[in-house]
C-alpha cells in the first residue's frame, strides 16, 4: 500500500494541459491567477495627505497660519504655499509642492481664517509617492483570487486578469442502498450524502462540476455512466464500489474502459481502498463510500490535482500547536487523518468514531495526521494541523 508521500509523488508526476482565459476583473473572484501581477504605477502616484488637516511649509511649524484654500481628495492646490499660510487639506488629497507637513485638525484651534497650534504635532502625516509600492514591483504571485486580491488589482487600474481554467469535474455515486435527500427510505437504505458533499467541495474549489446521480450496483449501468462521464470531464470522482466486495464493480469497469490504474489501496485511514488512474483525457479518483473518507480524500488529494491543473501548488494553511488530549490508537499500520478543533490555544481531537461518522466533521476546523507506526501521541506534544 502506498504512503501519503507516495501518492503526492504520483499526482505531481502527472502531465496536465493548463488552459488560460482573460476574464473581466469583476468576474475573477475565486479564479486562479496564473501569472504574477506587476504594478504599472507608483502607489500612491503622488505625495498625499494621510489625515485631514492643515498643509504647511517645511520648518514653518509654530503658526499661526492663514488659510488660503481648501483641497479635497481628487483636487489639486491652485495657490503656492508660503510661510505663515496653510492649505486646508482632506485625507487622500495631493499635497502642495511646498508642503513639508500636515498638522491634524485636532492639534489646532481655528479663529475665523486663522489657525493656531494648541498641541505639538508629532507626525508628518504624508504618504509619499511610491511608499506602498513602485512601478515594476511584483504585487501578487499566482494564487486563488480573493476579495483582497481583486481590490488590489483594481487599485492598479486593471480591468482584466489572465486566469487558469479549473478542471471540469464529474461526480458519480454508486450503491443500490442509496436514495437522494427528500426521497422515502425503504428498509436497508440510506441517504446519499457523498453526491451533494462532493459537488459542494468541487464548487468551493472553483471548479465547474456535473453530477451524474446514483448508479446502482449493476455493471452495465455503471459502464454506461462512467463511459459518458470520462468523455465529458477532466477529473471524474466516483464514490463507493472500490473495495473488495462482491458488488464493488468500479475497478473492473474502469479497466474495461481503458482507464489505466496508477494505484489501488493506500496506507491511510480513512481511505484505504483509494483508486487512482487516467486515460488520455480524464483522471479518475475512486473513493470509498464512507462519507468521511470521501470528504478527506477530496481535501487532501483531489484538491492537490485541481491546483496542478491551474499551474499552482496547493498549500493548505498549517497550524503548529500543543495537543490538548492524548491520542491512543488501536491500530497503527496506516497513517490516520483525525478531525480537530482549536480551543484555549490548544489542538483537541474530536469525538470521532470512524469513517461513517460524518457529523463529526461539522465541528472540525482542521486535520492532524498521526503517522504510520505511531500508537500514541501524548497530551502536550507539538502537532501540526492543516486547516480545512
Amino acid at each position: 500500500m502506498l504512503s501519503i508521500k507516495d501518492i503526492f509523488s504520483i499526482l505531481d508526476s502527472q502531465s496536465v494541459r493548463i488552459q488560460k482565459k482573460v476574464l473581466p476583473l469583476s468576474d475573477s473572484l475565486g479564479g486562479f491567477l496564473c501569472e504574477p501581477v506587476v504594478s504599472t504605477i507608483d502607489s500612491p502616484p503622488f505625495d498625499k495627505a494621510a489625515m485631514d488637516g492643515w498643509a504647511i511649509c517645511t520648518g514653518d511649524e509654530k503658526g499661526p497660519w492663514v488659510v488660503t484654500e481648501t483641497v479635497a481628495a481628487g483636487d489639486v492646490a491652485r495657490q503656492p504655499l508660503k510661510p505663515g499660510f496653510c492649505t486646508a487639506i482632506m485625507t487622500g488629497a495631493k499635497i502642495p509642492e511646498e508642503c513639508g507637513k500636515i498638522i491634524r485638525i485636532e492639534y489646532t484651534r481655528r479663529e475665523h481664517n486663522k489657525i493656531f497650534l494648541v498641541e505639538q504635532e508629532p507626525l508628518g502625516n504624508i504618504i509619499f509617492k511610491g511608499e506602498n509600492h513602485k512601478t515594476g514591483e511584483k504585487i501578487l504571485s499566482p494564487r486563488r483570487i480573493s476579495p483582497a486580491d481583486l481590490g488590489i488589482m483594481a487599485s492598479l487600474g486593471l480591468k482584466e486578469v489572465l486566469v487558469s481554467l479549473p478542471p471540469r469535474i464529474g461526480i458519480v455515486t454508486t450503491g443500490s442502498e442509496l436514495k437522494e435527500p427528500g426521497e422515502i427510505l425503504e428498509d436497508g437504505e440510506i441517504f446519499n450524502s457523498n453526491g451533494p458533499q462532493l459537488m459542494a467541495q468541487a464548487k468551493e474549489a472553483g471548479c465547474p462540476a456535473r453530477y451524474y446521480g446514483i448508479i446502482p450496483d449493476d455493471e452495465q449501468s455503471l459502464f454506461k455512466t462512467i463511459e459518458k462521464a470520462v468523455s465529458e470531464n477532466d477529473i471524474l470522482i466516483l464514490s463507493g464500489g472500490v473495495s473488495m466486495g462482491e458488488f464493488d464493480f468500479v475497478p473492473g469497469t474502469l479497466e474495461k474502459l481503458g482507464v489505466k490504474k496508477s494505484f489501488h489501496k493506500a496506507a491511510i485511514k480513512p481511505g484505504k481502498p483509494l483508486w487512482f488512474g487516467r486515460n488520455e483525457s480524464c483522471f479518475v479518483f475512486g473513493l470509498p463510500g464512507n462519507p468521511v473518507s470521501t470528504y478527506i480524500l477530496f481535501e487532501v488529494f483531489v484538491k492537490h490535482l485541481i491546483y496542478k491543473f491551474c499551474g499552482l501548488e496547493y498549500k493548505p494553511e498549517i497550524l503548529r500547536g500543543i495537543l490538548g488530549k492524548t491520542i491512543k490508537r488501536k491500530n497503527w499500520d496506516r497513517s490516520e487523518f483525525l478531525p480537530v478543533q482549536f480551543r484555549d490555544e490548544k489542538i483537541y481531537p474530536l469525538d470521532y468514531r470512524g469513517s461513517s461518522h460524518l457529523n463529526a466533521m461539522g465541528d472540525a476546523v482542521g486535520l492532524i495526521i498521526v503517522n504510520q507506526g505511531i500508537e500514541e501521541v501524548k497530551e502536550g506534544s507539538i502537532v501540526h494541523a492543516r486547516f480545512l
